[in-house]
């Protein structure tokens, strides 16, 4: 291993260890927005009058505190659907003509509109280079992307 790989793989392992701790956190927060959310629907619900287990009798109810304006009840995060490496493959041939001269793996996923998985569209993009359809204009390294070149033009020429 040499040592401009060590430092690659090490640098991989750590954006590993923030995204996981991102990930993390996010999970973090929507366990304590649930948890909110039920203390305050059960305050809610002890307002309107329900008897408490060992809450006097004669004693009057407090009104109910309404919830923070700002607050919204927590969503399932939707999933997103995974696609096939036939489906990624067509899709980015369809999106092919729709890219700038010079595009990113990002710029693919913003013309597709979904973020395919990244291995399957480095694959994409690397049979492509080999077809011809695309070049390799810059390798990308740390945090600069990878730059990519089409070789056909944008417009395909009307029939005549």
């Amino acid at each position: 291993m040499t040592r401009e790989q060590y430092e690659h793989r090490k640098r991989r392992l750590e954006e590993q260890l923030q995204a996981g701790i991102q990930l993390l956190e996010s999970a973090y927060q929507a366990q304590i927005r649930a948890l909110d959310l039920v203390w305050m629907l059960q305050a809610e619900e002890a307002g309107t009058g329900a008897i408490q287990a060992g809450a006097p009798l004669s004693s009057p109810a407090a009104p109910p505190t309404p919830p923070p304006a700002t607050q919204e009840v927590p969503s399932a995060p939707r999933q997103p659907r995974h696609r096939s490496p036939s489906e990624v493959n067509d899709d980015v041939l369809a999106a092919l003509p729709h890219l700038p001269e010079t595009f990113t793996r990002g710029d693919v996923c913003k013309t597709l509109g979904y973020e395919p998985d990244r291995a399957i569209l480095y694959r994409v993009l690397q049979d492509l280079v080999q077809k011809g359809r695309i070049y390799l204009e810059t390798r990308g390294a740390g945090q600069r992307a990878t730059i990519y070149c089409r070789t056909e033009p944008s417009d395909p020429p009307a029939s005549v």
